[in-house]
């Protein structure tokens, strides 16, 4: 009942924000429509009123070459998301945003910013904190079918708060202070004692229009979600088929506050680029508990074999999307990553396990709007890989495709 009442509400308001944008329209002026990239834009003529829809259909699978009593072998709906991106008065942007590839009404991206300042922003609602490249660009331009180990572990995730950033031609500044998220279940057991402050600056150092010189570091602070002073932090082999979290800390009790520190760099030379980040999280801890520190990083190279290049935008101080020179043969992309996570830290006692992955991929950008990606991963664990009844030291590969849909 409580499903059917949650899906007749956003159906509703659905409709609702659909109506109000086509009579904006209408009212305002005929508008027209223009495509960028791939992405079909409504605008009015008066320029007063610009919209559009984020529209993604994610099909995955993946075949594990051991452990299959363990690690099932199957296909999944990894995304199914609906958004609509809406610029009012040239000054206010807003966002709504969800995703129900689960069956279920998942919050993304809800939020409205003020855009009046000369390259600045200041935003409120539900978004991503500022911490890690590969976390932060869109799923749509992802190199890989998942993203790297430390991502997946020590995410801050989108959080209800309030972000002020600013940009120059080279630099990128964000920083918000947050609460916890939009989990309406999560929030009737828990007091939302939890917040945090995030902050992310970004300089390109050297940009031109072949060569691109990227670095960054981020740093965030937060308080645990509720009065029992717990973390936890966990992550499958980088796939979600079969959402196996081998690597797990487990609850962490005693948790003052967690202090994640980050540091990026990128070099993209043309139709080549090389992608690297280190995120390191400290746990403060009271009660004599001993403090902790928890680990991990990834590498990657990228070769586009038909020539274009990753682009590279001050606005978000991240890389945007490759779009093919060709929409009959598309862009097709060879890569390589290794990456690491390191959940154990013997002196607090904790044995989350560790593992290194090595993955090969290739992708077919067919044209701005479909893509078809194959990763082959190699999982090597440590011993205290021993989450969700794994025996530890137990390696296998994993052959991951993804089909993309999106516009």
């Amino acid at each position: 009942m409580k499903n059917l009442q949650v899906k007749q509400i956003f159906l509703s308001l659905l409709i609702f924000f659909i109506s109000v944008v086509a009579f904006a329209q209408q009212d305002v002026s005929d508008g027209h429509t223009d495509w960028d990239d791939g992405i079909m834009i409504f605008k009015s003529e008066d320029g007063n009123y610009n919209m559009r829809f984020d529209t993604r259909m994610y099909l995955n699978g993946a075949y594990y070459f051991e452990n299959k009593n363990e690690l099932s072998n199957g296909t999944h709906l990894r995304k199914a998301r609906f958004a609509m991106k809406v610029e009012l008065w040239k000054t206010w942007r807003t966002e709504w945003d969800i995703d129900v590839a689960e069956g279920i009404v998942e919050v993304k991206d809800m939020y409205f910013s003020y855009n009046g300042f000369a390259n600045s922003h200041i935003k409120a609602g539900h978004f991503k904190m500022p911490l890690g490249l590969n976390e932060l660009m869109s799923s749509r331009y992802q190199t890989f079918v998942e993203r790297a180990y430390p991502m997946l572990a020590f995410e801050t995730d989108r959080r209800a708060g309030i972000e002020y950033s600013k940009w120059g031609s080279k630099w990128n500044l964000r920083s918000a202070i947050y609460g916890q998220t939009m989990d309406i279940e999560k929030n009737k057991r828990k007091d939302e004692t939890g917040n945090g402050v995030a902050a992310r600056l970004v300089v390109a150092p050297v940009k031109t229009q072949n060569f691109l010189v990227h670095t960054g570091l981020a740093a965030v602070y937060q308080k645990p979600d509720d009065e029992t002073g717990a973390m936890d932090f966990a992550s499958e082999p980088e796939t979600k088929i079969g959402d196996t979290e081998i690597l797990d800390t487990g609850t962490i009790l005693d948790v003052d506050h967690s202090l994640k520190y980050g540091l990026e760099g990128a070099f993209a030379y043309k139709n080549f680029s090389v992608q690297a980040e280190y995120i390191q999280t400290n746990l403060s801890r009271t009660n004599g508990a001993q403090d902790a520190t928890l680990q991990g990083g990834y590498a990657f190279m990228s070769w586009i074999l038909t020539g274009e290049s990753r682009p590279w935008n001050s606005f978000d101080g991240e890389f945007g999307p490759v779009t093919p020179k060709s929409n009959k043969t598309g862009a097709w992309e060879l890569a390589a990553r290794y990456s690491h996570l390191d959940l154990t830290d013997e002196n607090a006692g904790i044995y989350g396990g560790m593992a290194n992955n090595y993955t090969g991929a290739l992708n077919w950008y067919v044209n701005p709007n479909i893509r078809l990606m194959l990763n082959y991963t190699y999982v090597d664990h440590s011993v205290n890989a021993t989450g969700e009844g794994f025996i530890g030291d137990d390696d296998f590969s994993v052959l991951h495709a993804l089909a993309m849909i999106y516009f």
